[in-house]
């Protein structure tokens, strides 16, 4: 009972801490991250004037940087490294130390001239304060000292191995002087970013840097966007998930205990009735079992804070991990006083039934013979459950399995009857004596082991819905993402030059390629800002290169039908809008705030499925933008992707920042969501070792019950190894009934959700992976068996002398 509360306490907290931990970090991360700076002005060709910067610090209620990319490569001896490994972007910065880089110092000074690299590329490279590294420019090998080391931002965000340096470039900050002479580009630069000193003064400034743009051709001014949602869509869902996946161990742990007391309180019946005799009034005997409940409940809740303190930390990590998020710290108290909360109440509520029955305990009856009497399911509850399991066809959200959960319970005890009388055909002939003893003891005890089935055939129902439903949305992520990614790899340039779309074609591999416009717009929905990513699109050769399928149409013949006010919004972006087709939108744009009719919805997964596509002429005529900076390539049947890649980069080295096909795509989805299923389940598989423990402790006392029919067994020339074949055949008997309705039930649940359940605004076909099936079920079984070893190995041991003096 201990240790299902402590496994049950432990399973809440960890979950509850690390969820207010993660709600809390991700908007603080996103604002430090993306957001230390208020305005971005940025040009619509690919490089402005730093002139324009010197004329916005005259502005005295703002701090402003200006700020200059390009693409470079690692001059690093003694390493045996690859090209695109070496790739860098270099920044340059005209002050590394103001509020709006805030770069925060671990060692050496912001203020020396030299590079400022993050605490992980420093290790990486093995360089330190004053080490020189080295660059390869188109004006020949560059050299600077590293004048900081700073701790991981995202604006100097880079790989953590050289392994993972083949899909990311590495980050360097230096002075803006530094990138302007080493690039031979004077006086240029290619943003400018803007803090407000007073937030007070927020629309006062925005509106001074929106009139002082226009005194400029070419440049425009975009305000920085923080959106949240867009950003981490499948957080409520993951959440929920793991709300129910660790309130599913307490809740196991209820069971457990209520359980346990229940056949305390009949074992010690006899001893109640004494107590009774000698003075002891029904409250008094209740007073004294609930001073144990309160006591088990304290210890196992002191553990259980410790224990699960220690997951929340993993938990914690675990989640920032999987969605990027590099630092905040753990939030307890919530999660603390919940499981305390659990702790101590849940033990007390799950003993109340108990605890009556052992203050209501008759002498009369007790001086009586006692007699077995058989256990008789409830009918009524039965039919409860039965209208339980059939609300959830009609609840279409993810909490339908509290219901379902509550309705297999109650139905529980009559499907253990029947699978008894199934396993007794199967185990009769099998196992002969052992088998037949095995399913007559099932039998005659029925409701305690249901009620210890039905514990592990829960756990069994997630692991199986959980596990299925990362497979399946795997499986529709992975095709969504094939049909609609625009080829077999992006290219992302600081700005795409005239000749290069030529060159890239000619290229050994390159089928074909073409070039596109993407800019981030300021939305503004229900008086709010957001980002949307707008895709410019070309009706020639959208077929070809698809960056969206529509049911029932080409791509072509759909974007030649828009007009210059209408866009298309894929499912995401349409769900983020809450409008319908025909209204309209607005967009900040060059004109200003810009209505454009939504005139159709596609499927995507550019940007996770999160975007909008309009023509390239009128995306051209809405942000100006006079270059592009991203190219899609389809390549022959001949060539690899890696080989494609290092082909591309041979011929246009450090030109490139990034390099994205679809199956990194795949891979960084596959790692999101199985890590997030991956954590749901380790919490459920806590929960199923909370149902080993009631399997252990049901078997336990089934034994010490029969000590003496166990030892006129014995007597009569029963083995040892008989006797153990029978308590293990009937700890796998509660495993086979477990496993088989626990398979069955989620199963139903795969079907009921993929009725309705979306994850990114995709659903996901209704399908049974035999391989999960197939692992679920060893996986039940050996809990059962493994559960069952204790309990045969005591009733193997027991002695015939002490088995018939047993009372």
């Amino acid at each position: 009972m201990i240790l299902s509360i402590v496994i049950g306490v432990a399973s809440t907290f960890a979950v509850v801490a690390a969820v207010d931990s993660a709600e809390k970090a991700f908007p603080i991360y996103l604002k430090n991250a993306f957001g230390k700076a208020d305005f971005n002005i940025n040009g619509t060709e690919a490089y402005f004037s730093e002139a324009v910067h010197q004329d916005i610090k005259k502005i005295k209620s703002i701090t402003s940087i200006a700020v200059l990319k390009e693409n470079t490569r690692i001059e690093m001896e003694g390493e045996n490294l690859s090209p695109i490994q070496k790739r860098v972007v270099i920044t340059g910065y005209s002050n590394l130390d103001t509020p709006v880089t805030d770069f925060r110092v671990v060692k050496g000074s912001l203020n020396s001239d030299g590079a400022v690299i993050t605490d992980r590329t420093a290790k990486v490279w093995k360089v330190d304060v004053g080490d020189s590294i080295s660059f390869k420019t188109d004006h020949g090998v560059k050299s600077i000292k590293v004048s900081a080391i700073v701790k991981y931002t995202v604006e100097l965000m880079g790989p953590s191995s050289w392994s993972m340096a083949n899909y990311h470039p590495w980050s360097v900050a230096v002075p803006l002087s530094v990138v302007q002479d080493w690039y031979s580009i004077s006086g240029k630069i290619d943003n400018i970013q803007v803090k407000v000193k007073d937030v007070s003064t927020s629309k006062t400034v925005e509106s001074h840097l929106d009139q002082f743009v226009k005194n400029y051709d070419g440049i425009y001014m975009q305000p920085v966007v923080i959106d949240f949602e867009s950003t981490f869509k499948t957080l409520d869902s993951f959440f929920l998930a793991l709300y129910i996946a660790g309130f599913l161990g307490i809740a196991l742990s209820a069971f457990i205990i209520f359980h346990s007391f229940y056949v305390s309180m009949k074992e010690r019946k006899n001893e109640f009735a004494v107590l009774k005799t000698v003075g002891y009034t029904p409250a008094d005997i209740q007073a004294m079992v609930f001073t144990e409940v309160i006591l088990i409940s304290i210890i196992g809740t002191a553990f259980g804070l410790l224990f699960g303190y220690a997951i929340g930390l993993g938990l914690k990590s675990l989640i920032f991990l999987i969605y990027s998020v590099y630092e905040g710290s753990m939030v307890i108290v919530k999660g603390m006083i919940l499981s305390v909360i659990a702790g101590l109440l849940v033990p007390i509520l799950a003993a109340l039934y108990p605890m009556r029955k052992a203050g209501n305990v008759s002498v009369i009856e007790v001086l009586k013979e006692n007699q077995a009497t058989a256990f008789r399911p409830n009918k009524w509850l039965a039919f409860t459950g039965i209208l339980l399991i059939a609300s959830g066809f009609f609840i279409k959200h993810l909490l339908l399995i509290i219901p379902l959960m509550i309705g297999i319970i109650f139905v529980f005890p009559y499907l253990f009857k029947l699978f008894n009388f199934l396993l007794k055909i199967v185990y009769k002939p099998s196992f002969r004596f052992s088998g037949e003893m095995a399913t007559r003891n099932l039998y005659r005890n029925l409701g305690r082991p249901s009620m210890t089935a039905v514990i592990l055939s829960l756990g069994i129902t997630m692991i199986v819905l959980m596990s299925s439903l990362n497979s399946a949305l795997l499986q529709t992520y992975e095709k969504v993402i094939y049909s609609s990614y625009g080829g077999n790899l992006d290219i992302m340039f600081h700005h795409v030059e005239k000749e290069d779309l030529e060159v890239l074609k000619k290229i050994d591999g390159v089928d074909e390629a073409v070039t596109y416009s993407l800019q981030s717009v300021v939305w503004t929905l229900h008086d709010q800002q957001r980002k949307l990513p707008v895709y410019g699109v070309g009706a020639e050769w959208i077929d070809r290169f698809s960056l969206f399928t529509i049911p029932d149409m080409r791509n072509s013949d759909r974007i030649k039908h828009l007009k210059s006010d209408e866009i298309l919004l894929d499912k995401i972006a349409y769900d983020v809008w809450g409008g319908i087709v025909g209204e309209s939108i607005w967009l900040d744009t060059l004109q200003g705030l810009k209505a454009y009719k939504v005139a159709g919805i596609v499927d995507s997964m550019k940007n996770s499925g999160y975007g909008a596509f309009m023509k390239e002429e009128t995306f051209k005529e809405s942000f100006g933008l006079k270059f592009e900076r991203n190219a899609l390539v389809i390549k022959s049947e001949n060539i690899s992707p890696l080989q494609l890649r290092e082909r591309i980069f041979d011929q246009f080295g450090e030109r490139i920042e990034e390099m994205f096909g679809p199956e990194d795509w795949v891979s960084v989805i596959s790692a999101t969501f199985t890590g997030s299923f991956t954590i749901i389940n380790g919490l459920v598989v806590l929960a199923i070792i909370v149902s080993g423990i009631g399997i252990t402790n049901t078997l336990l006392i089934s034994v010490m019950e029969r000590i003496r029919e166990i030892g006129m067994m014995r007597a009569v020339g029963i083995t040892r190894r008989q006797i153990i074949g029978m308590i293990m055949l009937e700890g796998l008997g509660i495993g086979l009934v477990a496993t088989v309705i626990g398979l069955l039930f989620g199963i139903l649940l795969i079907y009921i959700t993929s009725t309705f359940m979306e994850v990114s605004s995709l659903t996901f076909d209704f399908g049974i992976s035999w391989i999960i099936i197939f692992a679920t079920t060893l996986f039940g079984l050996s809990v059962s068996l493994i559960s069952s070893f204790a309990p045969a190995s005591r009733a193997a041991k027991t002695k015939l002398s002490e088995a018939l003096r047993y009372e």
